[in-house]
């Protein structure tokens, strides 16, 4: 037996199968860490970088702790997911892991029917996969218990946490037994866990791995500079000239769900088959875009941040980032879909002049700079930085002016592609009031690339091109080069033109004179204090001891007063939820007379349903709230009554007791109150069966004494002939009447 091999951890024969039939020989560094202490029993809070085995770092142990499918018992494993997506591709997992075993595994997601979630409770699942809204809603229908629960996994935890789910995983926390082992995992988890305790841990284990990486070593980053407004004809002229996309597959991320209807008729338009996925779309149209990505029909996906959580596709290419993320651990999750498993893979990032500060912020949190292109690098250095280092360029005018050439004919020619250009525009501009603020440290560092020219990216040079075959951009004598650079410099210095001269001495008439002169004057004392302090940061390097400023400073000569991982531990923290951060900024000032804190209290509102005005309150006061018995408030859209609906047309009583005699696992054992109500409803309905079969046997007799004999169907020879007979005497009459 090898050590370091998954025979170590003393697995059954069944889970070995399905293990090796799923083509793994060796555990990953997250496994070969977690999966022993699963085992023992202990509480887990693990973190591992995308793509590192994290899913069968948690189900393996499940199903080696289950073994076997146990009717009486009911579920005994809990796992809980943000999204249908990666609730959907770790049932996926289980089926695959439990081939060989008769463990039953059940999903409970939003958007499917409840009556057939209803019949899957009912089947007995050993293991329930499912998102915290829809399983509260089925739980407080069917009003479980979840007494039998052994095991709850939290998968995305950090996402979990921050999407608003506290009202239900409290309630469903509630519900669960005390004694329990509680498994944490995800990609981006803070050092502190006091933010996840509220999920009931018990002297959990910490466990962060790949914290020195963050990312894939064969991932490569390409930052890309460029206006907003060249965005779209930047991310064409990526997919059809550099990437390829009709032998790679790709992934965008866009900001909003506007966006990605507007690129998707932009690139049907050009011929780019694609598909699309966001958090609001149809589930049955989501699996089916899915499918047809997954099964490489289509190479390009267009999806937003909320909907691409749990997609996974093997050896995928290509990310593409249409808007800069806010957040670095947001820029982990979408670069951790791709390089994984030792296989190569590219992130092209779209960076505009508001996006820079969160660049600074990423290269903080990998503590991994970028080196700008400038205009003094080689061909040879830049090759050579290309290699090394993450390098952000820029993209030749030339193809961002042929490429909105054409755009803007496009929209010109349909109106539906105006309109949804008008869409996205106002989509963006609620995108920028949400988008997050980055720390000043960021926006200081990035004022120095704003006020410097960045050169060409590498992959547009002439050379490259030569080799990638990049449209519009042909090898050219030195001539043509100078001229074109020329170009450039003359439209990037008339783009980039900023007056000298402030509001006071702009047109030069009797009405300003006097502002002008004051001006004028303050120039001649100021302008030779402002040169003399203005320190060229570019050629400290080089330069000798005492052209340096006194005033300059070794950063890493004094002692810090933060941590080398502060930046990393910041942005892997929680975050609010948007609803929390709106009630945290809100501020009402009470009324200091009568008339105003009398008008406060009278404040009234119209009511669009009720089409009246009404007095307005808070927002916990708008939504009508039920108290459960665990004490929590949840919303009372949560009891319908279709439980008892599909118990009738089902014909399935309330499960109380089993076939055998024993209590399911809905049931509990320690609570005497229900039982004693369940007797009482026992005896109530027997009396009530009682009463029933009394009136039912009297009224049986009532119909006994007053009812007649019933008559045969059969003649008699009587009857018979008499019938005979009066045949006899009509054919007579007939004759009779004929000769007369």
């Amino acid at each position: 037996m090898k050590s370091g091999n998954f025979q170590s951890f003393h697995l059954d024969k069944p889970l070995m199968r399905s293990i090796y039939k799923k083509g793994y020989r060796m555990p990953t560094p997250i496994q070969r860490k977690t999966i022993p202490i699963v085992l023992d029993g202990n509480d887990v809070v693990a973190m591992a970088r995308t793509g590192s085995g994290k899913t069968a770092a948690f189900l393996i142990p499940i199903i080696q702790k289950l073994k076997n499918h146990q009717a009486v018992n009911g579920s005994r494993a809990l796992i809980l997911s943000p999204t249908r997506e990666l609730a959907l591709q770790t049932h996926k997992f289980v089926r695959e892991l439990t081939r060989f075993t008769d463990l039953r595994c059940e999903t409970i997601l939003g958007g499917d029917s409840m009556e057939r979630q209803f019949a899957k409770i009912h089947d007995y699942p050993d293991i329930i996969i499912a998102t915290p809204g829809r399983l509260l809603h089925i739980a407080v229908e069917m009003n479980l218990k979840f007494s039998k629960i052994e095991i709850v996994v939290f998968d995305e935890a950090d996402r979990l946490f921050e999407m608003g789910f506290k009202e239900q995983l409290n309630e469903i926390l509630s519900r669960l037994p005390k004694k329990r082992q509680t498994l944490l995992f995800s990609a981006t988890l803070p050092q502190t866990i006091i933010e996840f305790s509220e999920a009931g841990l018990r002297n959990p284990i910490l466990i962060r791995l790949d914290t020195e990486t963050k990312i894939s070593d064969d991932l490569k980053m390409i930052h890309l500079c460029c206006r907003n407004e060249d965005k779209l004809a930047a991310l064409i002229l990526l997919l059809k000239s550099v990437i390829k996309c009709d032998e790679e597959q790709t992934i965008v991320f866009l900001p909003t769900r506007h966006h990605i209807e507007f690129t998707k008729s932009i690139l049907d338009h050009y011929g780019i088959k694609s598909t699309y996925l966001y958090s609001s779309l149809d589930s049955e149209a989501r699996k089916m875009n899915i499918h047809s990505f997954y099964k490489k029909i289509v190479k390009v996906l267009l999806v937003t941040d909320l909907a691409a959580r749990g997609v996974d596709i093997p050896l995928l290419e290509n990310v593409i980032n249409y808007n800069f993320p806010s957040k670095p651990k947001l820029f982990v999750h979408r670069v951790g879909r791709t390089a994984r498993a030792g296989h190569l893979g590219t992130a092209y990032s779209l960076v505009s002049n508001d996006e820079i500060p969160y660049l600074f912020s990423l290269s903080l949190f990998l503590d991994h700079p970028f080196k700008v292109v400038s205009k003094g690098d080689t061909d040879e250095q830049v090759k050579r930085d290309q290699n090394s280092e993450t390098l952000l360029g820029s993209i030749p005018q030339t193809l961002i002016d042929d490429q909105n050439e054409t755009l803007t004919r496009l929209i010109d020619q349909n109106s539906d592609l105006d309109s949804m250009r008008k869409v996205c525009q106002s989509a963006y501009k609620l995108y920028l009031k949400t988008r997050g603020i980055t720390d000043s440290e960021s926006v200081q560092k990035s004022k120095t690339i704003l006020q410097a020219k960045i050169e060409h990216h590498p992959i547009f040079s002439s050379n490259q091109s030569s080799n990638d075959h990049i449209d519009g951009l042909e090898t050219k004598n030195a001539d043509d080069l100078l001229i074109q650079n020329k170009r450039f410099e003359m439209l990037n210095s008339i783009k980039c033109y900023r007056p000298n001269t402030t509001i006071f001495e702009l047109g030069n008439t009797k009405k300003n004179a006097i502002a002008f002169e004051v001006m004028k004057q303050k120039r001649k004392s100021t302008d030779q204090f402002i040169k003399r302090n203005i320190i060229d940061y570019s050629t400290t390097e080089n330069s000798e001891n005492k052209d340096i400023p006194k005033s300059f400073k070794d950063e890493d000569f004094f002692l810090k007063h933060k941590s080398d991982t502060f930046h990393y531990e910041k942005g892997l923290g929680l975050s609010q939820s948007f609803n929390n951060q709106i009630k945290n900024a809100i501020l009402d000032f009470d009324g200091d007379e009568k008339e105003t804190i009398a008008k406060r209290m009278n404040q009234q509102k119209w009511d669009r349903k009720k089409k009246k005005f009404v007095r307005s309150g808070d927002d916990e006061n708008k939504i009508k709230k039920i108290r459960t018995e665990s004490g929590n408030l949840i919303s009372t859209s949560y009891k319908s009554g279709l439980y008892e609906k599909w118990q009738k047309k089902s014909k399935i009583r309330q499960k109380s007791i089993s076939d055998g005699g024993k209590e399911n696992e809905w049931n509990d054992n320690d609570n005497e109150h229900d039982e004693d109500l369940s007797n009482v409803c026992q005896k109530r309905n027997r009396s009530i069966h009682r009463m029933k079969s009394k009136e039912s046997r009297k009224k049986s007799l009532r119909n006994d004494s007053t009812k007649k004999q019933i008559r045969s169907e059969l003649k008699t020879s009587e009857e018979i002939l008499k019938s005979r007979r009066k045949q006899m005497h009509r054919k007579l009459a007939i004759k009779n009447n004929e000769t007369i």
